[in-house]
């Protein structure tokens, strides 16, 4: 084989990786988990849902052992957080999208999601029962995007 075609395999399957991971190539995927609200937010919808294990383990299906943003291996995994943001014409936004959570404990964890199926997700772990305050900062379009909302976990 050519070693320039060699070389370029990896580059080829990592460019195929991200246009089956990347939502704006997944907007026909339907929306999972279970709906924590959903507002519209400077001219963008966002719905936030949470996904059981089970949930997390199908949309992670061909993925397995693979490092990424707001994914953990952590035995306290509990919930894969999701938000589906898109924009006024309905379609999935692109961008950077991160989470900090404070735990009903008032401890903080912070994480950065990764964009699948329409979405942006990570793992939490929301073990405790009580009040979680979640804030999403997103950075879209070079515009930043601050959002609040509560989750009760009981």
């Amino acid at each position: 084989m050519n070693t320039n075609l060699k070389k370029m395999i990896p580059m080829i399957a990592l460019i195929l990786l991200a246009a089956l991971i990347h939502p704006a190539f997944a907007q026909d995927q339907p929306e999972k988990g279970l709906l924590i609200t959903e507002k519209m937010l400077e001219g963008y919808s966002l719905k936030y849902s949470l996904l059981n294990l089970e949930e997390r383990k199908e949309l992670m299906k061909g993925m397995e052992g693979m490092k990424m943003h707001g994914m953990s291996d952590s035995p306290d995994v509990t919930h894969h957080l999701v938000v589906y943001a898109k924009g006024a014409d309905g379609k999935p936004v692109t961008g950077k999208i991160g989470f900090n959570i404070t735990n009903p404990d008032g401890t903080e964890f912070k994480t950065l999601t990764m964009g699948m199926q329409g979405g942006y997700g990570a793992d939490v772990m929301f073990k405790a029962k009580g009040i979680y305050k979640i804030r999403m900062k997103a950075v879209i379009a070079g515009k930043t995007i601050n959002d609040e909302i509560t989750y009760e976990a009981k």
